[in-house]
């Protein structure tokens, strides 16, 4: 569904609904993995910072060449992306806030990566990942089981997420479910054999 954003009361409910069928809390012994996780379209939040808006460049960054590079920034209580195309010197925000901090602490992401001026994402400490394959002008945001331990870049244009499904198990081995983006994050699919 076009235009949805990820929220606490969307993350809950879809935490709820997880609980529902079996595989989530303490008692389930073999958490089961999503074979599909579909990222919802981010759109602008009320009081937040708007795309293209200057911020002072002081957050985890990435650079893809000398000129260009990406950033998780800070700004009016959220978090978002920004980009440089000049070195460092001028940091603007390439993304609606990707999660407000007082209404969505338990879904935000502590670092970004990127493989060009177009591609992005940010991920961890959460259960989502959130990705532009158009420089910033769309993200998507991905709600998980399980803690996004790593997004890095496969094959091609493909993206891999590393989700920790500990967090829905019992005992001390923990199951570590692999998923490929072929989309820009629109569409998760499991790896075979996660």
């Amino acid at each position: 569904m076009r235009g949805r954003t990820l929220t606490a009361v969307g993350a809950a409910t879809a935490l709820a609904a997880t609980a529902v069928v079996g595989i989530s809390g303490a008692a389930a012994a073999k958490p089961k993995p999503a074979k599909t996780v579909k990222g919802d379209l981010i759109t602008a939040k009320p009081h937040t910072l708007k795309p293209g808006s200057k911020v002072s460049g002081q957050g985890i960054r990435v650079f893809v060449s000398s000129k260009v590079g990406w950033e998780l920034a800070a700004g009016k209580g959220a978090q978002y992306a920004a980009v440089t195309t000049d070195g460092g010197k001028t940091w603007r925000t390439a993304s609606p806030a990707l999660h407000v901090n007082a209404a969505q602490a338990p879904l935000v992401v502590t670092q970004i990566g990127a493989t060009s001026a177009k591609v992005a994402y940010a991920f961890g400490s959460g259960q989502v990942a959130d990705v532009t394959s158009d420089g910033g002008k769309h993200w998507y945001g991905a709600l998980f089981n399980g803690t996004v331990m790593a997004v890095v870049p496969g094959i091609g244009k493909q993206l891999v997420a590393f989700v920790d499904g500990g967090a829905n198990a019992s005992g001390p081995t923990a199951p570590t479910w692999q998923y490929t983006s072929k989309n820009g994050g629109k569409t998760w699919k499991l790896t075979p054999g996660s």
